[in-house]
């Protein structure tokens, strides 16, 4: 039995709806800052991600700069349906300013990305590289590590199928 190529281009696009609609399945994150999202330079701030329960690591998004992205492994259950991850900026600066989202990874499959969060920094502007902040976790290991961005590191996106 042979395919004709219009039917094997039926089935491929039909195979593509079927993996986009797995991925819809997934509940939205929800995103939002403590204390706020319009914080004075040199403040530190939280990002915090939002998901359902079993959600292993989030993915805190630059939303101008897809490249830009921080994984992290979701802190303790919020109880028996949420987890979350929170993603601490030390001193905000210019370059932190920006459009955020977030994602998350449940069984294989990334989740759609969540609201839209900007944030303001107020104040003057700091001198230095674009994105010079830091951000702070905890893991079981160690109580506090600081990990760096990089403008430079290569993307590892969660893939976009064309949905």
């Amino acid at each position: 039995m042979s395919l004709h190529p219009t039917g094997l281009l039926g089935l491929v696009l039909c195979l593509g709806q079927m993996i986009c609609a797995q991925e819809g399945m997934l509940p939205r994150p929800s995103i939002s800052a403590e204390p706020d999202s319009v914080i004075p330079r040199g403040r530190p701030v939280t990002i915090v991600c939002q998901g359902p329960a079993g959600v292993a690591t989030f993915r805190l998004e630059n939303e101008e700069d897809t490249n830009d992205f921080k994984d992290m492994r979701a802190s303790s259950p919020l109880g028996p349906h949420q987890t979350e991850a929170r993603f601490r900026i030390l001193a905000v600066s210019e370059g932190t300013g920006t459009h955020y989202r977030c994602r998350y990874i449940k069984e294989h499959v990334w989740s759609e990305p969540s609201e839209s969060l900007e944030l303001v920094v107020t104040g003057g502007r700091l001198p230095g590289s674009r994105w010079n902040w830091g951000l702070l976790h905890r893991t079981p290991s160690q109580p506090f590590e600081l990990l760096r961005s990089s403008l430079n590191s290569p993307s590892h996106g969660p893939g976009d199928p064309g949905c």
